[in-house]
């Protein structure tokens, strides 16, 4: 374990490291079209002799409103039959750029969409993730006297190829940043690299957590969904036990091997043991005890994590929880900024274009409105040319003449079984409106797997009389989904009561889908049918209650 001293050194050359592109992003909040005309130049310059720009006459377009008028707005499915030539191997397709590896992430048509990685689209990450870190050390002090876990990857991946035989996935979180950066950060990261050998996630969980305890100046946790954190927390107290045994020992027993480098990094940590013990005695679990240090975590908090937040609160009192801003697989939209308040629009990364649905016209970053609604359009250096992101912002302000947004949630979780078009934006509102779905563990509307309607996936310790009717009632606010009731298209909806760990099993069928574990979002809407046999509980009566 390093002294806080070497931490604080380890910590400030990541900064460092960084400086020349914060610098770059604080001068473009002043000029952002300047920026973003810069790198859209380069892009068509680079790509014009290329399979897409041959296609769109990429060499002879001189500025963003020739680029819109002649590059059409796509969708993945769209794409999907370029990105397959490149899966196979084949290059010079959407980009000039060699392709390093793909990354997995939802998708719409298909189970799964496969992003293109090149050098290039690595470098325009960095160019987000270095002002994002030095704001963050900046506005938090104490945050470099300790380590950091980070979760970007998902645990316990299985290595894959592409028929190519192209990598699929990174093997591990320090690859989003460039070469002097991950030598540094591999040294601050509490939990090793190694871990992502181990392929069996229930081991993958444990031995996360066996090395966070043995590490009691964390500072730094980051993590999409906070819903992991929950996950992590219900885990230390099923495992209390081992985990104490562990610590005195100095070992970590799993059923898998665990890997060389996993075991020479362990710990003894007598004391920590100790607290640990007390508290599963007690039956609380209080981790700003066992991480006293701990400053700061990075995870969702706007649409559909917003209603985890306050839990989160909760369990780490006095521990600043930040937003994380619109970073996609794809691509990074915007990145938070404590001293604007909001995630500023990342325009030293990729091209940003805001469309109106309503209009039809697409916005620069210069041309937005504070307090409109957008649909993200991106164009990034590993192909996707104006690649429609399927995300809804709000513009809430400006840093200095940059837009900070507000991510709103997704647009394209639209189910339409019958006619009625279901958003799962409505739904979370619906899901927002009544007591007990709003405080639940988990709640989650989805096709039946039985009949042509839907049903409610609930957890709760909340008794709400007739939930299936009130349910109905609020749906039945969309006119097409009243319409397909009415003409007996759609069958009564339907609740199923979850028992326990609602949460965790989502995230499995999540990942079975092809999503990555780590990144996996909540929804109050999901397409897929099946969910019956992935949750542990039982239908109830429409007219029941619903109660733990």
């Amino acid at each position: 374990m390093f002294a806080s001293a070497t931490y604080r050194a380890l910590n400030a050359a990541t900064v460092l490291a960084g400086r020349s592109s914060s610098r770059r992003f604080e001068l473009a909040l002043h000029e952002p079209e300047a920026a973003q005309r810069s790198i859209l130049l380069d892009l068509l310059r680079r790509n014009q002799n290329f399979a897409y720009g041959n296609r769109y006459g990429f060499g002879t377009i001189r500025s963003m409103r020739e680029y819109q008028e002649r590059v059409p707005i796509v969708s993945y499915d769209d794409l999907a039959p370029w990105i397959e030539r490149m899966k196979l191997g084949e290059r010079g397709v959407l980009t000039s750029d060699p392709v390093l590896m793909f990354e997995k992430s939802s998708g719409s048509a298909s189970a799964a969409k496969f992003i293109p990685y090149t050098a290039a689209l690595k470098v325009q990450f960095q160019a987000a993730l270095a002002p994002w870190i030095a704001d963050l050390y900046r506005s938090f002090p104490g945050l470099g006297a300790g380590p950091a876990y980070w979760l970007v990857t998902p645990l316990a991946r299985r290595e894959e190829h592409t028929e190519g035989g192209i990598p699929i996935g990174f093997q591990n979180d320090a690859e989003y940043f460039g070469t002097f950066q991950r030598r540094v950060i591999t040294k601050i990261m509490a939990v090793p690299d190694s871990l992502a050998s181990v392929t069996r996630l229930e081991d993958c969980i444990y031995l996360t957590l066996r090395f966070l305890l043995q590490e009691r100046s964390l500072t730094f946790v980051s993590v999409w969904n906070p819903s992991f954190l929950q996950i992590l927390l219900q885990h230390l107290e099923l495992n209390g036990d081992r985990l104490v045994r562990d610590l005195v020992a100095g070992t970590a027993i799993v059923n898998a091997p665990v890997p060389a480098a996993n075991s020479r990094e362990l710990r003894r940590d007598a004391s920590q043991a100790q607290r640990l013990q007390s508290m599963l005695r007690r039956g609380v679990i209080e981790p700003t005890v066992l991480w006293p240090k701990l400053r700061v975590i990075s995870c969702w908090t706007s649409a559909s994590s917003a209603s985890l937040e306050a839990e989160i609160e909760q369990k780490f009192p006095d521990v600043a929880i930040q937003g994380k801003g619109l970073l996609a697989t794809e691509g990074v939209v915007s990145i938070p900024i404590e001293r604007y308040r909001g995630c500023v629009a990342a325009v030293t990364s990729h091209v940003l274009e805001f469309f109106e649905p309503q209009s039809g016209v697409c916005r620069s970053v210069s041309e937005v409105q504070k307090g409109a609604e957008y649909s993200v359009i991106l164009t990034t250096c590993s192909g996707l040319w104006r690649y429609r992101l399927g995300d809804r912002v709000r513009v809430t302000g400006f840093a200095e003449r940059t837009p900070i947004l507000e991510f709103l949630g997704k647009e394209d979780c639209v189910s339409d079984l019958r006619g009625e078009k279901l958003n799962a934006i409505f739904v979370e509102r619906v899901l927002g409106e009544i007591e007990c779905c709003r405080g639940a563990a988990f709640a989650m509307v989805a096709p039946a797997q039985e009949s042509a309607g839907y049903t409610l996936f609930l957890e709760s310790r909340q008794s709400v009389p007739d939930l299936a009717v009130l349910l109905e009632a609020h749906l039945r606010e969309n006119p097409h989904y009243d319409y397909a009731r009415n003409l007996g298209q759609l069958a009564p909806v339907r609740v199923f009561r979850i028992t326990q760990g609602g949460r965790e099993d989502y995230i499995r069928r999540c990942e079975a889908l092809g999503q990555r574990a780590g990144s996996v979002k909540a929804t109050a809407l999901h397409k897929q049918t099946g969910w019956e046999d992935v949750f542990r509980g039982n239908y109830i009566g429409e007219q029941a209650e619903v109660c733990a």
